[in-house]
């Protein structure tokens, strides 16, 4: 069975340390906190319908009018994926362990609630964190093969040599991230914002983030309706904790609350910073409606099954199913720096 069990040589009998130090992970920010837009009732084939106009002055007159301008409207077809983790394990080998204590008294009592609590909430909290990572770094493998026969050019139209690359080294999945959906959406280079980046640095984040910001549409900057975000790798709180630090000059740049505390925000020039697993030398700067985490149940992504394998059997499984997709709207005014 998949299950690793090193046990003490008196743990059975003898007294341990109560609690279990478990790995570390991040946690699901993306769900957790709603930093891009969700929809949890996507079944199948729902579609995303996306409206723009173009309207035209002219003279007026009292006869005929002549018609200018455009009304469009796009629909795009999305159906989220469905995908399970599984794994299969032998309570009773837990039972010379210090999960031993906490089964109930009797042969046919295997069940261990401590083991459950912990070790089993550790899988469903990694699962949790391994679908977002996930919904933003992911790609099929028709997708790698569509993306490696484009030719690198570094116009807007063309696919980047470093997009070619992240999509190249991404280990195959069920569907297309978020990234790989801006880069190639829809069977074609995907229409965002490109700018070509660097390895960042504590020194040069200033720079590279201020590439970033130029290049986000004015209309997006001054949207009324709804305030950009930047989206950041981890790494890039160390970085600007430490440019801060340095250049002072420049600390209303990089605007920092709440320093080294769970509830610490960033902001770059008015714009909030918020991290999440992307690759290093990513940055995504967009309005969070744009970028659709689609669902059929938000909840299923924390639903664990754990049951016996078969009625005449002991061993056990853990089971997690939940539908997921990534998709990106209004690309013209998202940007994406890669480097």
């Amino acid at each position: 069975m998949a299950i690793s069990l090193t046990a003490g040589t008196s743990t059975a009998s003898g007294k341990q340390y109560e609690p279990i130090l478990t790995e570390l992970l991040f946690e699901n920010k993306t769900v957790g906190e709603e930093l891009v837009a969700f929809d949890d009732q996507v079944k199948s084939s729902t579609e995303i319908t996306e409206v723009s106009t173009v309207v035209a002055m002219q003279a007026y007159t009292s006869g005929a009018p002549t018609s200018s301008g455009t009304l469009t409207s796009t629909g795009t077809v999305i159906t989220p994926v469905k995908v399970m983790y599984y794994q299969e394990f032998d309570p009773n080998t837990l039972r010379a362990s210090r999960y031993g204590k906490t089964m109930k008294a009797g042969a046919w009592e295997n069940a261990s609630t401590e083991f459950e609590k912990v070790v089993l909430g550790l899988y469903g909290r990694k699962i949790s964190y391994d679908a977002e990572s996930k919904w933003w770094n992911n790609a099929t493998s028709a997708t790698q093969t569509a993306v490696a026969a484009l030719t690198a050019g570094t116009g807007q139209t063309s696919v980047g040599a470093a997009e070619k690359t992240y999509v190249a080294a991404v280990t195959a999945g069920q569907f297309d991230g978020l990234i790989t959906r801006l880069i190639y959406n829809n069977s074609a280079v995907g229409g965002r914002i490109k700018v070509a980046g660097t390895t960042i640095t504590s020194s040069n984040i200033k720079t590279e983030y201020d590439k970033v910001y130029a290049a986000i549409p004015a209309v997006v900057l001054n949207n009324k309706a709804e305030a950009p975000r930047i989206y950041a790798p981890y790494s890039h709180i160390q970085f600007i904790n430490q440019f801060n630090n340095v250049a002072t000059n420049y600390k209303d740049v990089f605007i920092v609350s709440d320093l080294g505390k769970p509830t610490q925000k960033v902001f770059f020039y008015g714009i909030e910073v918020v991290f999440v697993p992307i690759p290093e030398n990513c940055i995504v700067a967009a309005i969070p409606s744009h970028l659709l985490w689609a669902t059929d149940l938000a909840s299923d992504l924390n639903k664990m099954e754990i049951n016996k394998i078969a009625n005449n059997r002991e061993d056990m499984f853990v089971k997690h199913i939940f539908s997921i997709f990534a998709h990106v709207m209004n690309q013209a005014y998202n940007v994406l720096y890669l480097g």
